[in-house]
């Protein structure tokens, strides 16, 4: 924090001198979000990088040769990574006031600026883009197993990919001995042979050109150890100990600061899950691990989910189908599912579709609900 607000004064000090007499008399206080002054320097270290919340860095969504290894499929060499802001879709509309800078008048509203009536040109409207070349590493599941997918368009999906990006991040950082801040974390969506929509995440070097790190990383053996690392027992036995209530097995339902949460991913913090993010590392290394309930850390998480359910509806009752825990409300039955379970007609999960069976057998009709979402938000 001391660093950046370092590097954040200098540049405003720059701006301050670079500024035209009028806006500098107008007496205003300037605030780091005043606008893009091209011609504005500021010392830059080649190393730190501040993200708004409203950008994720991505990449382009062109072919590239992954290599297959175990069940992940890897690509590791120079790329370009873009990080975008269209100020959520509306872009910004830029005006030339003064000399050659060009300028949004919302930006110099917030610094009590006079703007002149007129403009000398404009205005134009653009999004914000930084685009740096460095090393990337994209990795993704190979093959999945009936009726399981982390599907990108949907939030579950997005949150496994992430969670495996993040735990992947900071084993990366313990593996190479650097601060997590030199690496960052995407989501890159492609399509597959069967032009079926994928979600692959990536790894990026952060300074520019590149430090070599998600290269040497991406080479398959480096990267299964990675994989070993987030899945390890020395990992589990950490993330799942369960000795006293507070243990983070016991008080961690998603995501926290022992585990996966810090400042660099705090647009991620509600998404984030690290069960989601194991078992992502599990399947990588095994096509045949299985993607359900039953490994330890699991246990108690989809009872605990239903309790809320039922909980937030009067009226209903506890009950079980096939196994897994459901809410009975009148003619419906909510059935717990798992975040990585198929739920559509057409590719169902085969537990899934013997819970649907069995609710319909006592005249019920099944309704799915994620775990993810039931423990985050039960209605």
């Amino acid at each position: 924090m001391i660093a950046r607000s370092i590097v954040q004064q200098r540049a405003l000090w720059r701006i301050r001198e670079e500024l035209p007499e009028a806006v500098r008399k107008s007496g205003a206080a300037l605030h780091h979000d005043v606008s893009v002054y091209y011609n504005a320097e500021r010392d830059y270290d080649g190393s730190f990088e501040w993200t708004p919340r409203a950008t994720r860095p991505k990449l382009g969504t062109g072919a590239v040769r992954l290599a297959v290894h175990r069940n992940f499929e890897t690509f590791s060499g120079p790329e370009r990574v873009y990080v975008i802001n269209d100020n959520t879709g509306d872009l910004f509309e830029f005006e030339q006031f003064w000399g050659e800078s060009w300028m949004t008048r919302d930006a110099l509203a917030k610094v009590g600026a006079r703007v002149p009536a007129m403009p000398i040109a404009g205005p134009d409207r653009r999004a914000l883009a930084a685009i740096s070349p460095t090393d990337v590493l994209i990795a993704g599941i190979h093959a999945w197993p009936a009726g399981v997918f982390a599907d990108p368009l949907r939030v579950a999906g997005r949150a496994a990919l992430y969670s495996l990006g993040f735990m992947l991040r900071r084993a990366a950082a313990v593996r190479l001995d650097v601060a997590d801040s030199e690496l960052k974390i995407g989501l890159r969506t492609t399509v597959d042979a069967t032009q079926r929509i994928i979600g692959q995440i990536f790894i990026s070097d952060t300074l520019e050109n590149g430090a070599g790190y998600s290269t040497y990383l991406g080479t398959p053996p480096e990267f299964q150890g990675l994989l070993d690392a987030v899945c390890g027992a020395a990992m589990l036995n950490r993330l799942d100990r369960r000795l006293q209530p507070d243990d983070h097995g016991n008080a961690c339902q998603t995501s926290c600061h022992e585990c996966m949460r810090d400042y660099s991913n705090l647009a991620y913090h509600s998404i984030l899950d690290w069960r989601l993010g194991v078992d992502m590392a599990r399947l990588a290394l095994d096509p045949a691990a299985p993607m359900d309930f039953s490994p330890g850390y699991w246990v108690g998480l989809p009872l605990l989910a239903v309790q809320r359910l039922h909980d937030a509806l009067p009226g209903s009752t506890l009950a079980q189908h096939a196994g897994l825990p459901a809410v009975e409300l009148g003619p419906r039955a909510f059935i717990a599912a798992h975040p990585l379970w198929d739920t559509r007609p057409a590719s169902l999960h085969p537990a899934l579709a013997a819970a649907q069976a069995s609710a319909a057998g006592s005249g019920l009709t099944a309704e799915f609900r994620s775990t993810f979402m039931l423990i985050r938000r039960p209605l």
